[in-house]
C-alpha cells in the first residue's frame, strides 16, 4: 500500500504544474515557469527512481527462484540498492569529469547543463584538422607528380596531351575528400627548363588557399588570386 501511495503522489506531482482551475479566480499561488520545470524534473526523476526500484525487486526475486542461495528482497531493500547503485554511477562520472579536467585544464566550460570546449580549444582543434588535411593534400599532389614524371620518362619526355591520355590510373587525378573532384591539368608538350604550372587543385576546401604543381616538381601553396594569376600567365 505505501508503494502505491508513493507512486500516485509522484504522478500527481508530474502533472501538478499543468493543472488548470476552472470557474472563479482562486487565491492559490502560481509557480513561475522555472519552478514548474524544476518541479516536473524532480517529480519525474522520483517516479523513475521508484519504478527502477520496483523493477529491481521483481527481477531480483525472479532470479532468486532459480538460485535458492539468493535472499528474497523487499521493496525497501530494492530502494536502498537502487540508491547505492546511483551513487556509484555518480561517483564514477565525477571521477571521469575530474580526470578530463586534469588532462586538459581550462579546456571545458559550462554551457547550460553540459560542457563544451572553450573557444581557444575549438580553434586549436579546427587548426589541427586543417593542418592534417593540408598535409594530405600535399601528399596526394606529390603522388600525381610522381605519376606524371613517370609518364614523361616512358613517353620520350612528353606530358599527357590531356587527362584521358595519361598512362596511369584515374585515381591519381582525384583530390582528397569525399567530393571526387579532379585536379586541374595544364596540357604541355615536352619537358623543358621553363617552369610553368602543370597541375593544380580545384578551390573546394574553403580556406582560400590552393596548391599548384609546377613543371620543376615544386608544390607551392598560394592564395586563390595568386593561383589565378599564375595559371592565366601560362
Amino acid at each position: 500500500m505505501p508503494v502505491r501511495l508513493i507512486l500516485i503522489c509522484s504522478l500527481m506531482l508530474c502533472w501538478f504544474s499543468n493543472t488548470a482551475e476552472a470557474g472563479m479566480p482562486s487565491a492559490s499561488i502560481d509557480l513561475t515557469e522555472i519552478a514548474q520545470l524544476r518541479l516536473q524534473s524532480i517529480s519525474f526523476f522520483l517516479l523513475l527512481f521508484l519504478l527502477s526500484a520496483w523493477g529491481l525487486k521483481k527481477l531480483w526475486n525472479m532470479l532468486a527462484r532459480d538460485f535458492p542461495k539468493l535472499p528474497v528482497i523487499t521493496y525497501k531493500a530494492a530502494l536502498a540498492g537502487t540508491f547505492l547503485w546511483g551513487l556509484m554511477f555518480l561517483f564514477v562520472l565525477t571521477m571521469i569529469s575530474g580526470a578530463r579536467e586534469l588532462l586538459t585544464p581550462g579546456a571545458w566550460e559550462k554551457d547550460g547543463r553540459t560542457y563544451r570546449l572553450t573557444d581557444s580549444e575549438s580553434k586549436q582543434e579546427t587548426q589541427a584538422v586543417a593542418e592534417a588535411l593540408l598535409k594530405e593534400r600535399r601528399s596526394k599532389l606529390a603522388e600525381l607528380r610522381s605519376a606524371l614524371f613517370m609518364h614523361v620518362a616512358t613517353h620520350d619526355g612528353n606530358y599527357p596531351a590531356n587527362v584521358e591520355d595519361a598512362s596511369f590510373a584515374d585515381e591519381f587525378w582525384l583530390q582528397p575528400g569525399e567530393m571526387n573532384v579532379k585536379y586541374g591539368y595544364v596540357p604541355g608538350e615536352k619537358k623543358s627548363d621553363l617552369v610553368q604550372p602543370l597541375a593544380f587543385e580545384q578551390a573546394v576546401y574553403g580556406d582560400e588557399q590552393q596548391l599548384i604543381l609546377f613543371t620543376d616538381g615544386a608544390i607551392k601553396q598560394v592564395s586563390l588570386a595568386e593561383g589565378q594569376e599564375a595559371l592565366s600567365g601560362k
